[in-house]
């Protein structure tokens, strides 16, 4: 008798069964990291555009307001490529698309996820008092001694 070579149909129905719940376990867990990784850049680039928002506030092309506003300065607007030409950003981002406003509380920005509608990443802020401006100053406090220390 010669000695068979290859596998049995037992053999390679076990290894096809093995392979199939490795895949079902591995596929999710990858997807998953693949969605936290999107989601972390998110964050970053709303990190960027808080930062960027503020910049251009305290700036000397903002003066006070923020650059989302496009009935203060129709250059700024509230699209990715709006915000990175006037900010001076450079986001790319396939996953999320982001929006941009601002109300009278300050502004808000909101990156919505391409495929998912119901995740989405908001940064907001308020607008900034700077010392000594109109906004911080408090009419009801007197002190005789120091009117610059009321709060």
């Amino acid at each position: 008798m010669s000695a068979s070579k290859g596998f049995t149909l037992i053999e390679l129905i076990v290894t096809m069964v093995i392979v199939g719940v490795l895949a079902t376990i591995a596929i999710p867990t990858y997807e998953n990291s693949l969605q936290q990784q999107a989601a972390l850049a998110a964050q970053n680039n709303l990190i960027a555009i808080y930062n960027g928002e503020k910049s251009y506030y305290l700036g000397p092309t903002g003066s006070g307001t923020y650059c989302i506003n496009s009935g203060v300065n129709p250059a700024c607007g509230g699209t990715t490529a709006e915000l990175n030409g006037s900010l001076g950003l450079n986001i790319v981002d396939n996953n999320f698309y982001y929006q941009c406003a601002t109300d009278a509380s300050g502004f808000s920005c909101t990156a919505f996820n391409n495929t998912d509608i119901h995740f989405k990443l908001v940064v907001t802020n308020t607008p900034l008092v700077l010392p000594g401006s109109a906004a911080a100053h408090n009419p009801s406090c007197t002190h005789p001694a120091n009117p610059n220390s009321c709060p």
